[in-house]
């Protein structure tokens, strides 16, 4: 019976090393490829956060800028003029995300690339016909500004 117990308290100290070893190695790994953000500011006072383990790759260039001006001016000209753009643009290798809101009522999110879609986020929203409007121009715009950000993001990639 004594053996029994044994058995059992070296299989799990045995288990738990290994479990150690392999969050020790995850976390040297970790360090070896951390994440750095570049940070800039476009017209419109809109933010740029680009993410990236390169450092070549947190350069953004002025032909980027530029497009990213125009997306802005684009949505403003036709979803809703007075939208902000809190967290504004995050810029990953497979994806481009731009956050944003109308009227501290409707927070929206674009994603172009890896989980690409529109997303939105209401409390206790009355859907009357101007938001609803404001609605359906967002859906609509989601095609212009994964266009426009899937050609950034496929440029990124050969750079």
């Amino acid at each position: 019976m004594s053996n029994k117990q044994n058995t059992g308290y070296d299989a799990i100290k045995k288990m738990l090393n290994t479990l150690r070893t392999i969050s020790e190695n995850t976390t040297a790994s970790k360090t070896l490829n951390e994440e750095k953000i570049n940070t800039l500011v476009i017209g419109n006072n809109v933010e740029v956060k680009v993410h990236s383990d390169d450092q070549q790759d947190l350069k953004i260039g002025d032909e980027e800028k530029n497009s990213l001006n125009q997306l802005i001016e684009n949505f403003k000209t036709q979803v809703y003029e007075l939208a902000t753009f809190e967290e504004g643009f995050n810029i990953y290798q497979n994806s481009v995300r731009l956050d944003g809101s109308i009227d501290n009522d409707l927070t929206f999110v674009f994603i172009a690339g890896q989980d690409r879609g529109l997303y939105i986020n209401a409390n206790m929203l009355k859907l009357d016909n101007e938001m609803a409007q404001i609605i359906d121009k967002l859906s609509k715009f989601q095609h212009t500004f994964e266009d426009v950000m899937n050609e950034l993001i496929e440029t990124r990639k050969y750079n």
